[in-house]
């Protein structure tokens, strides 16, 4: 059986993985399409990936026992690809080093949320929380995007966690009986 703390590594590994999938579909996008105002949470597909990177890397920051500065967008523009490329490629690199350091104590160790800031109250959180927090973000908003990349006819990069388990050798075959 897992510990948690190897649950939560693989599941931000499997997360890293699923959105580079993503990526690589937007790569083969026309730039109208990905900038395109969808009327969803956010309104491009950019957009919404650029949302989830966000929340990635506003709880991820607070969770680390590390500094790691914020990427420096300009928000003069929309992100283009490029920005949301290379902004994914730092945010994965901090989740690495995260994970790697993580601990038992750790996840009991709390992250204070702010009134106004996505939140209704002040509230201190503890970090297990958090990062189950940022699985279920993640999930939500890649639900999203494969809804709104099916209503243009394009396949979403479906990478499901057995899958992803068969891949990574967490889940065995067994011979047929």
């Amino acid at each position: 059986m897992a510990t948690e703390i190897e649950s939560l590594r693989a599941w931000f590994a499997y997360l890293a993985e699923a959105r580079r999938g993503y990526l690589e579909t937007f790569s083969k996008l026309p730039r109208e399409e990905l900038s395109r105002d969808r009327g969803a949470s956010f309104p491009t597909l950019l957009d919404i990936f650029g949302h989830s990177q966000g929340a990635l890397y506003y709880w991820m920051k607070d969770c680390a026992r590390f500094e790691f500065p914020p990427q420096e967008p300009d928000t003069s523009n929309p992100p283009s690809l490029a920005d949301v490329q290379k902004d994914e490629r730092y945010i994965q690199s901090q989740i690495r080093r995260v994970m790697a350091e993580l601990t038992e104590t750790d996840l009991d160790r709390t992250v204070h949320r702010e009134k106004g800031k996505g939140s209704a109250h002040d509230c201190e959180i503890p970090v297990r929380e958090v990062l189950w927090h940022l699985v279920e973000e993640e999930l939500q908003h890649r639900g999203e995007i494969n809804a709104l990349l099916w209503q243009i006819d394009v396949e979403a990069p479906v990478y499901d966690w057995i899958d992803w388990g068969h891949a990574n050798g967490r889940i065995q075959d067994h011979p047929p009986v």
